[in-house]
């Protein structure tokens, strides 16, 4: 039993992934004559024709988000062990991993992302908020993730985590996750909650224009 994620933004319980979009398919039977099986191709070539329209639109249409690699927080460990960055590489592949897999956003290259994080650390600053937009920005993407994966002790983690509008600023989930249990599982098991509440928030406020 999952025994992860309790927010202290609004809970979430049960999540599905959204189904796929696409019409369902209908049933095509033999039938006899050279006019009827003529007029069966056509409708079959129609159909992969049009089928093939939506889907491309569909994808032109998602919105692109980048994803910054979660951070580790271990300032308040009670002790700090060699796998406690493991546990947040975890959970950073999960959310990508959640992400990528969506029908309705466009998840940034993260190599991509990683290497305009780093130039924009190179000051020895950490990328804050504003900094995030702007890389978001620079990659054409309208939406932005960060977060924070933070030690208390080996039973008790927490998942700090925002999805910002790169265009706007304005920040349109800030989560925070109580993972109790084993952090290898009950982190990548937050993230994926995270990744689907930011799918959600997506699909709820549009894609929009980006700015360069």
């Amino acid at each position: 039993m999952l025994n992860c994620c309790t927010p202290w933004a609004p809970a979430v319980h049960g999540v599905k992934k959204a189904p796929r979009l696409g019409a369902p398919r209908r049933p095509i039977h033999d039938t006899q004559g050279e006019d009827s099986r003529v007029r069966a191709r056509s409708i079959l070539y129609l159909t992969g024709v049009l089928a093939g329209a939506p889907l491309a639109a569909q994808s032109a249409a998602r919105p692109g988000i980048a994803v910054l690699n979660l951070r580790f927080d271990g300032e308040h460990a009670n002790v700090l062990e060699a796998g406690d960055t493991a546990v947040v590489r975890a959970a950073t592949s999960r959310l990508l991993a959640a992400l990528r897999a969506s029908d309705h956003v466009r998840l940034v290259d993260s190599g991509s992302v990683a290497v305009a994080v780093a130039a924009a650390e190179a000051d020895g600053n950490p990328c804050d908020n504003a900094c995030a937009r702007a890389i978001a920005r620079q990659l054409g993407a309208r939406w932005v993730a960060k977060g924070t994966v933070s030690k208390t002790s080996n039973l008790v983690w927490i998942l700090s985590a925002q999805l910002l509008d790169a265009a706007t600023g304005r920040v349109v989930l800030a989560d925070g996750y109580e993972l109790k249990g084993d952090a290898a599982r009950m982190a990548p098991a937050g993230a994926h909650v995270f990744a689907q509440r930011v799918e959600r928030a997506i699909r709820e406020h549009g894609a929009g224009p980006v700015d360069p």
